[in-house]
């Protein structure tokens, strides 16, 4: 690990706690390579399940005025300036030779290539096991050089199912996890918000967190109970404005904390039985499944948006990957009102949302347009917030990050062709915004393939498979 790079950022200790500080202007060293440096740019893959309704297309195509977003997309509408909408992107030349868009099952396999650019089906046929997929986007940078050792960190994989979705017929590690370490090797998502901020808080304690954080948890403790002394003697070495901007992140942690620890009770995770949780490869379908007096999958993304802000802002990882459901997700989201859609936006009409597959996806067109436009909002949420957090180069850190956003089908036609994909932030400014480009159809693996090399100079040699034999280009559109 590269430890002159960690130490760049104030780190309060106590007892299996490690709470790491944001920028602040005081801690950072006056020259201007330092703060160059103290910079990095972020990767965040947002999975979207179900695809999404038409009404996710913008009108118009070009930048700045010439379009606009569609009304599955207007909770981004304050962030329009720093999004690319990407039409035309494909994954059916992954699948079959002709380049076809039909695969089947297709929320069993399709979520496979969305971030690897391979078919795990002949994963699995070539090397003879259950389980297997080409290695992600998100796992290749972390053990690039350009990420391996700089965090504590390499890589965080979170997302909200509690679970209670179908599998389609195949592994239940392509539906449940788009994030694979290695050929055989699954990162499932965390989906326990405590689970989440203990491993955030405790990234570089070099103790065991666990056994600390049930400690603090049975004796009502906070966090910053056990850093107060470490804190108190930072204090000393601001200036006044940091001061005021390190007793408000110190506020949020708290603030974060014990909305972590309610959730996580509320969907009996380690918040309720300080035991080891179940991993999600083994949870069955008997799960929550909607709204109950415990649990609301609201507060349950709202708490993990917070996490994955304090992971970025005091720089514990680089990469995190998000799954918003299980592909396949069968939750009824009856917390989200009904809301009636056109090309002109939308307005709330009554009543509630029913299940998000059978009855949203394959059911009444509204819930599923609801469903998808509340998960949109969501994702603006985060970015919102990460746009409020200014970086030692005057930028935000939605300005330094790359969110990519998207499913991997198209909607409820389950064709793997027009691909709902939109790019949120500029990368440090690597990246054009404000855009919606209308490619001509596209394999999803060659905006991976861009992203890799030309916005984090990964010197990627190849990525992924296309079968109909069309080679590796590049996609410019997306570069400033």
């Amino acid at each position: 690990m590269n430890h002159g790079l960690l130490s760049r950022r104030n780190i309060l200790r106590g007892a299996g706690v490690a709470l790491t500080l944001p920028w602040l202007e005081s801690l950072t060293p006056k020259t201007a390579v330092a703060a160059t440096a103290s910079v990095p740019i972020r990767y965040l893959p947002i999975y979207l399940p179900n695809g999404a309704p038409l009404l996710w297309s913008p009108s118009g195509s070009g930048s700045g005025a010439a379009w606009q977003l569609g009304s599955i997309l207007e909770p981004l509408a304050a962030l329009k300036s720093k999004v690319t909408v990407l039409s035309n992107l494909e994954n059916g030349s992954v699948f079959n030779v002709n380049g076809s868009a039909s695969v089947e099952p297709s929320h069993g396999r399709q979520p496979g290539a969305w971030l690897t650019g391979m078919d795990a089906r002949s994963m699995r046929d070539k090397l003879k096991v259950e389980e297997a997929n080409g290695i992600s986007v998100d796992q290749i940078m972390a053990a690039h050089p350009l990420f391996s050792g700089k965090t504590a960190l390499p890589s965080l994989a979170v997302g909200l199912s509690t679970v209670y979705s179908s599998c389609d017929g195949e592994q239940c590690s392509i539906a449940r996890s788009v994030s694979w370490k290695t050929p055989v090797l699954p990162l499932y998502k965390t989906v326990d918000p405590l689970l989440v901020f203990n491993m955030l808080v405790g990234a570089k304690s070099g103790n065991s967190g666990d056994a600390e954080a049930a400690k603090r948890l049975a004796r009502r403790k906070s966090v910053l109970d056990t850093v107060l002394e470490n804190a108190s003697n930072t204090r000393t070495r601001l200036s006044v404005a940091d001061r005021l901007r390190m007793d408000e992140f110190m506020d949020s942690v708290r603030s974060v904390e014990q909305r972590v620890i309610g959730v996580s009770g509320g969907m009996g995770g380690a918040a309720c039985t300080l035991g080891a949780a179940p991993r999600l490869a083994t949870v069955t379908p008997d799960n929550i499944r909607q709204t109950s007096a415990t649990y609301n999958k609201g507060a349950h993304a709202d708490a993990m948006n917070d996490l994955i802000v304090l992971a970025l802002q005091c720089d514990l990882t680089r990469i995190v990957t998000y799954m918003l459901e299980d592909e396949r997700s069968e939750y009824t989201y009856d917390h989200v009102q009904v809301r009636n859609f056109s090309a002109a936006g939308s307005i709330p009409v009554g009543g509630t949302c029913g299940e998000y597959h059978a009855l949203g996806q394959h059911g009444h067109y509204d819930d599923y347009c609801s469903i998808t436009w509340w998960n949109v909002g969501k994702v603006a949420s985060l970015c919102s917030k990460l746009d409020a957090i200014k970086e030692a180069n005057g930028l935000s850190i939605l300005d330094n990050s790359l969110v990519y956003f998207g499913a991997c089908m198209h909607t409820d036609d389950h064709a793997c062709d027009r691909i709902p994909t939109a790019i949120i932030g500029g990368a440090g400014g690597k990246l054009k915004t404000d855009q919606h480009l209308v490619l001509e159809k596209t394999p999803m693996r060659n905006l991976h393939y861009t992203v890799m090399n030309d916005v984090f100079g990964m010197e990627q040699a190849s990525f992924g498979q296309n079968l109909t034999g069309a080679p590796l280009q590049k996609v410019p559109q997306i570069l400033a």
